[in-house]
């Protein structure tokens, strides 16, 4: 999600009359084992990109309405968003309204919910650098995206007490709901470092659809993840 930072206030909500004067930006976390564990966050823009805000505007999320939120950033800024948590999906989805402060009613976009699935069917091999590195999954519902990162240990040259937690760069996988990988033993090794851990991030990303009268560049998007730290002694 893109959150307009200003130190102008935003637009104000007599500006805005209608659903096509509006770019909405709608981001969706959801826990894939509980599909009412979500935060729901709503950016909004005109026609020239710069943030709407207002009491005078009500954005609701399955007949729940959200918090207008001012949030305080560095260097005197400001950014503006409306945000909700532990909504209930209905009938398997997140349909998210706006009413204007003109009183008209609209809807800007759904959603399905992601399945929830069981972490527990994610295996790994022994956590072992002398052979190669199995994953397995399976019914791992709506997952798409496996990243996989490594995390290295090393002693500091100037004074060998202090170890050192360096981060590999990040691989990323399209996966299915049931699969396997292997991470060759070669991958596991670094010249004077010591593999200590390998993050797996199982992540379902889904998008949704949007109202075809918002502006372009309008979306709605919804993710979750099961994440499992894998280390190595």
């Amino acid at each position: 999600m893109t959150l307009f930072i200003s130190c102008s206030g935003p637009v104000p909500a007599s500006k805005i009359t209608d659903i096509s004067d509006i770019k909405a930006e709608i981001d969706i976390y959801q826990s894939l084992t509980d599909q009412a564990d979500n935060i729901i966050s709503v950016a909004l823009y005109d026609k020239k990109d710069k943030k709407i805000g207002s009491d005078s505007i009500t954005v609701s999320v399955n007949q729940k309405k959200a918090e207008y939120k001012i949030i305080e950033q560095l260097y005197y800024t400001k950014s503006y968003q409306y945000r909700l948590e532990n909504i209930p999906p209905e009938n398997g989805l997140y349909q998210v309204e706006i009413q204007l402060a003109n009183g008209k009613k609209f809807v800007l976009g759904s959603i399905n919910a992601l399945k929830i699935s069981d972490p527990s069917h994610i295996t790994t091999s022994e956590s072992t650098t002398s052979q190669n590195f199995s994953i397995r999954w399976s019914g791992l519902y709506d997952v798409n995206k496996l990243y996989i990162s490594k995390t290295f240990d090393k002693k500091d040259k100037e004074n060998p007490n202090i170890t050192i937690a360096t981060p590999g760069k990040t691989d990323t996988l399209n996966i299915g709901k049931d699969g396997s990988y292997s991470i060759p033993k070669e991958k596991l090794f670094k010249p004077d470092e010591k593999l200590s851990i390998i993050s797996l991030e199982f992540t379902a990303r889904k998008t949704g659809t949007i109202n075809p009268l918002l502006l372009i560049g309008s979306y709605i998007k919804i993710n979750g993840s099961h994440d499992n730290p894998v280390y190595f002694k």
